[in-house]
């Protein structure tokens, strides 16, 4: 037998993960209804890693047994099929459009994540209102109970769409990276969140760490400061580390916890699955269900409070 060399391997794992994108059947009888815990994803800034830590955390869950059903709510600028080397011919703007309902949208992924993707470069989604983002949500209804996880790829920033979503959520995970820009953004969007009526669980992760104390020494700050001056409690989910893995990954739109299941990134995103598993088995799950998230939804007043500028000086 002869051994495949680099390339063919590369070759045949990216056929392996597009022979993924086909529309994705109802959960299997085998798997109960169970409560969903909705997470969003979030980051007070683009460039983040943010729709990368999505994916690759979601596939890091299913590799563990849990059921991840993974929103691409980043509307206008949807990365996730980008990531997966997928081409969906039907997206969430055939939803708010009103051609598709949700649920023909959706397409199996890799590990038997199931993804509803979004759209790139379509204004009309990027500026939907909450009022319409509603809409759309309401097909979420019929996927009550048959998923573990709703990951939700939120966009970055504050506006109003992403608010929506992030407000919506049981649990927040805050992507930033070590820089002080994105910290001070990163605080930005955790003020946001305490200015509205909504208290959702925030968790603080930062992405492609470099010196590891240092990183968690800027991470812990501003956690301090959050809770100091907000009184918010954000708890910390710890660090992914810098990897050269990750971009050669993203180069052959492949999830770098399949291409490079043994890299320090990967690993890391596999302790995250691991903290976030073991932490859901002791907090509440009375509020964790697909339709409280859909009312919820439905609460978010629009427009949503600006936050001032803000330098913490880390």
């Amino acid at each position: 037998m002869v051994a495949k060399s680099g390339q063919e391997q590369e070759e045949s794992l990216r056929r392996w993960v597009a022979d993924q994108g086909e529309i994705a059947p109802p959960s299997s009888p085998a798997h109960p209804p169970t409560q969903t815990r909705v997470m969003a994803v979030t980051s007070g800034k683009g460039g983040v890693g943010k729709s990368n830590v999505t994916l690759n955390l979601g596939l890091a869950l299913a590799i563990k047994g849990q059921r991840v059903l993974l929103l691409d709510a980043d509307l206008g600028l949807a990365n996730i099929n980008i990531l997966l080397g997928m081409e969906p011919q039907e997206t969430l703007a055939d939803v708010l459009e009103g051609q598709k309902e949700l649920g023909e949208i959706l397409w199996k992924g890799p590990r038997g994540i199931r993804v509803i993707p979004g759209a790139s470069g379509i204004s009309r989604l990027a500026a939907a209102l909450p009022e319409e983002i509603t809409s759309i949500i309401e097909g979420f209804r019929a996927l009550d109970g048959e998923s573990d996880w709703l990951l939700i790829d939120t966009g970055a920033g504050i506006a109003p769409n992403v608010m929506s979503f992030v407000l919506a959520a049981d649990e927040v995970l805050v992507v930033t990276s070590p820089e002080p820009t994105a910290l001070a953004d990163a605080y930005g969007l955790i003020k946001a969140i305490w200015e509205s009526a909504e208290t959702p669980t925030i968790r603080l992760l930062v992405n492609r760490a470099q010196s590891l104390d240092r990183s968690e020494r800027m991470g812990r700050r501003l956690i301090d400061l959050a809770s100091k001056m907000l009184h918010v409690e954000v708890e910390w989910a710890g660090l992914i580390q810098d990897d050269d893995h990750v971009p050669m990954a993203i180069s052959k739109q492949m999830p770098f916890v399949l291409a490079y299941p043994s890299t320090i990134a990967s690993r890391d995103v596999q302790a995250l699955a691991d903290r976030l598993i073991e932490r859901g088995a002791v907090m509440s799950r009375t509020k964790g269900t697909v339709g409280r998230f859909i009312e919820r939804l439905r609460s978010v007043v629009s427009p949503l409070p600006e936050t001032d500028g803000v330098d913490p000086r880390f």
